[in-house]
């Protein structure tokens, strides 16, 4: 059995966000065969290989093994792993099955008396939703001094992330027959002014890695016939906060910025960076076959992870994720094993305190 072959049977078990327990099982019975003590935590997988050293020194490499629903556009079956012309396709096989299984191969080829640390391989539910996943366990996971989490990123060595916010308007005017325009005030002229406020805003300077801080008006409703003047308007906000300007930094600028009122949706996930000069970004830099350094454009495990150094790096491009046909390259998935093994054979080939002139 190859890499290949394993993350064609991964993607061959739906494991939509809630329903990921069958796959776990799967992967539970195959590591268990190749003698790596594995284990259920809720419908979460974890695995500890304990090596010598130091007692804190660890590696932990994490990916999810749910999906996002299969949606409209397929144009093949989106759950047969089949193998065409070099790529996986199906469901899964880049949004990050392939991590998964690039993470449980090495996992299964690591001698623990090798190691001086600890590998600790927990793959996991609910990345794509929130919930009892990666968030829920990392309490219960033994010490660690570093990630690696998987997701497409082309191998490329991602020591952070931008945060979210998300975040509506709500302008409030007032509401009349449209051919007496005076006799009220329109909801979706004060909407679209704060809008154009909100693209005018400054949020700063880019962060050197995770780029510049973003907020984004995607979806505007208002109104309900062609001849009333609207009372009411929403304006849906993306916003991507960086370490120049953070959550709080950002709410309070649009605060003082629009006229409408800020209805705060969603703004826990802070944006996360792994210093450069980290032992586990130089680790995983030496290791990516692209050598390349960056940000990752998404919200991923990382952030529930973020107190210790970590990157995210996996097989796969963004592009595909979430994608109808969705595929992902299988000279992707091999080096992804040959990453992740380097990563593991360095960083916990060390005891943490070489010279590090």
């Amino acid at each position: 059995m190859s890499v290949v072959d394993l993350l064609r049977d991964l993607v061959r078990i739906p494991s939509v966000s809630g329903d990921e327990a069958a796959c776990r099982d799967a992967l539970l019975a195959w590591l268990r065969a190749r003698g790596v003590p594995a284990e259920a935590r809720g419908r979460n997988l974890l695995a500890v290989l304990e090596g010598a050293g130091r007692a804190e020194r660890g590696l932990l490499l994490c990916s999810h093994l749910d999906v996002v629903p299969v949606g409209t556009g397929w144009t093949r079956d989106p759950w047969d792993g089949a193998l065409e012309d070099g790529k996986v396709h199906g469901r899964g096989a880049n949004d990050a099955k392939a991590s998964a299984a690039a993470m449980a191969w090495v996992a299964a080829a690591t001698d623990p008396r090798r190691l001086r640390g600890r590998l600790v391989l927990a793959l996991v539910c609910d990345e794509e939703t929130g919930g009892e996943g990666l968030e829920a366990l990392a309490p219960a996971l033994p010490p660690f001094s570093a990630s690696v989490i998987g997701e497409p990123t082309e191998l490329d060595a991602c020591p952070g992330q931008r945060g979210l916010l998300r975040a509506r308007l709500v302008a409030r005017g007032r509401s009349c027959h449209a051919s007496r325009p005076w006799e009220g005030e329109n909801a979706v002229v004060l909407a679209a002014r704060d809008v154009l406020a909100v693209d005018a805003l400054d949020l700063g300077p880019p962060d050197p890695v995770l780029g510049p801080a973003t907020l984004q008006a995607t979806v505007v409703a208002g109104g309900t016939r062609p001849n009333v003047i609207p009372g009411e308007c929403t304006v849906e906000l993306d916003g991507r906060p960086t370490t120049t300007c953070g959550n709080a930094a950002m709410l309070a600028r649009l605060r003082a910025a629009v006229r409408s009122e800020v209805v705060v949706r969603s703004d826990r996930f802070e944006p996360v960076g792994t210093p450069l000069d980290e032992e586990i970004v130089r680790v995983a830099r030496a290791a990516s076959p692209t050598g390349k350094v960056r940000a990752f454009g998404g919200v991923s495990d990382l952030f529930h992870v973020r107190h210790r150094p970590g990157v995210v790096m996996g097989p796969g491009t963004s592009a595909q994720s979430h994608a109808p046909d969705e595929w992902v390259a299988v000279e992707q998935v091999e080096a992804a094993v040959q990453a992740y093994r380097a990563v593991v054979d360095t960083y916990l080939a060390r005891d943490g305190t070489e010279d590090r002139r």
